[in-house]
């Protein structure tokens, strides 16, 4: 027979004899419960994409075991698993660097490096008439992320967003590699950007183009990407030179913070 009603904060309630006690103690016995351990796979998941995403260039599976402290043979199938669902990627040389989905999430919680950095480059383009770019790196080239053309140019260079440039020529680059980590096979192009911190470049990739190019990263950190400028005069590109370096010293800060 059901108990009397009740009412409980301004809320009916309707007990039955001997219930309420009942409930009562099961709620006692789940609030002792302790908390679920973490799962050790996702937690050795997660050091791996760490591990990986701290060395963009990539690490192998050796490297990534001896950073996390894990047997390779869970590395191998931990990463393999990763860059299946798109958060790590396998170059050539069997190295694991971040997949897209890892920068896909990365640039879901804050503003993108792209939106920051493009109103930076819009004034490039527009106060010296040539075409900027932020290059990102991938396995087999460098490839446009961001870009921006002079709105009040008569003719310019164009390059669309995803564009991609081969890795062995041109001062995208070069300008990558020489944020780099120095490394015994860098050209002695690589080791004069690094010392002064940009390069240029002249028909390297387009016939009569003048580039510069300055790398984001300093002393061999993570940050593996470029600010470009290119025109087709050499006096535009030597004017725009520092702003270039400035672009890329701001980009660097919106990452990491003033250092």
């Amino acid at each position: 027979m059901s108990g009397p009603r009740k009412v409980v904060g301004g809320v009916r309630a309707e007990a039955v004899n001997g219930a309420e006690n009942g409930a009562g103690g099961e709620r006692e016995e789940k609030a002792k419960r302790p908390s679920q351990p973490p799962s050790q796979t996702l937690v050795r998941g997660l050091a791996v994409l760490r591990a990986v995403a701290h060395q963009p260039r990539g690490l192998t599976v050796a490297e990534i075991a001896s950073r996390t402290g894990l047997h390779r043979t869970v590395v191998h199938r931990l990463a393999g698993t990763l860059a299946a669902e798109g958060f790590l990627a396998r170059t050539a040389d069997g190295a694991y660097v971040p997949g897209g989905e890892l920068h896909t999430l990365a640039g879901t919680s804050r503003p993108t490096l792209a939106e920051f950095i493009q109103p930076l480059l819009q004034q490039l383009a527009d106060q010296y008439g040539g075409t900027a770019i932020l290059f990102f790196p991938e396995p087999d080239c460098v490839v446009a992320v961001a870009t921006a053309v002079p709105q009040d140019a008569d003719y310019h260079l164009a390059y669309r967003k995803g564009s991609r440039q081969p890795l062995d020529r041109g001062a995208a680059p070069c300008a990558i590699r020489a944020g780099r980590a120095p490394a015994d096979d860098d050209s002695d192009a690589v080791r004069e950007a690094r010392r002064r911190g940009w390069v240029t470049s002249h028909g390297a990739v387009e016939p009569g183009a003048h580039a510069v190019a300055a790398p984001l990263a300093r002393d061999g950190d993570v940050l593996d990407a470029c600010v470009m400028f290119v025109s087709h005069r050499q006096d535009r590109v030597d004017e725009a030179t520092p702003e270039v370096v400035s672009a890329a010293r701001a980009a660097r800060a919106f990452l990491l913070g003033p250092s």
